[in-house]
């Protein structure tokens, strides 16, 4: 199996963060700097993807969509999965890595599925999304928003869900969703209304004949880095 989906494009700076979803925390996370396997439910074979938002660059050469912009105190970040910063170190607005935005703080990846990136750079604007996090629970209405396509919908089928994404990378704690998730697709959001619940992490089957979507919470993330929404 495949790890995640790199995604190519020009990153405008000023939409970094638009696209609000969840991660999660279950192992002891990296202390944030201050300056610069078990089989997984549902058909077909579950992949990692990223959350809809703006593509950003990493020196390494991996190219990653964002997902939520958080705060702790006067720190700002942008929250991202986990199989995207891995091994990476600083990111740009531009495949030309002309802008830089800052660097990787945290990576947790396999086990979890999160990663941060600190902004560095007050010339890049990183507006909030103006949600609420909240808990998922067990049949609740929720959907996936993507900054192009259709919305996807379903309900939440499990908590605590254990996905096995192959060569050892099994992430855990997820939350399990019959909403739909096609090869390739970026994802977004899952939400109830305007409450935050969940960052894509994977799926597996696709939108034509059904399948399953896992999310890390997104309140796990914030009380371990004791970052907030805004």
């Amino acid at each position: 199996m495949s790890i995640g989906h790199r995604f190519t494009g020009r990153a405008a700076a000023r939409r970094l963060g638009l696209a609000v979803v969840a991660l999660a925390a279950f192992a002891a996370p990296t202390a944030l700097a201050a300056g610069p396997a078990a089989a997984a439910p549902g058909a077909g074979t579950p992949r990692p993807q990223v959350s809809a938002g703006d593509t950003i660059y990493a020196d390494s050469g991996t190219a990653c969509k964002t997902v939520v912009n958080a705060r702790s105190g006067g720190t700002y970040y942008v929250i991202m999965p986990g199989h995207c910063t891995q091994g990476t170190s600083a990111w740009y607005t531009d495949a030309a890595l002309t802008t830089y935005i800052g660097p990787t703080v945290a990576t947790s990846f396999p086990g979890n599925d999160y990663g941060l990136v600190r902004y560095d750079n007050p010339a890049v604007p990183h507006p909030g999304g103006g949600f609420t996090a909240g808990n998922a629970y067990v049949g609740e209405r929720v959907c996936r928003t993507t900054t192009a396509g259709p919305l996807r919908c379903g309900t939440v089928t499990a908590l605590n869900a254990t996905v096995n994404y192959g060569g050892g990378q099994v992430v855990s704690g997820l939350i399990a969703t019959t909403v739909c998730t096609d090869p390739g697709d970026t994802g977004g959001l899952l939400a109830a209304g305007s409450t935050a619940i969940g960052l894509f992490s994977g799926g597996s089957g696709n939108c034509s004949a059904g399948g399953t979507s896992y999310y890390q919470p997104l309140t796990e993330v914030l009380a371990a880095f004791g970052l907030s929404l805004y």
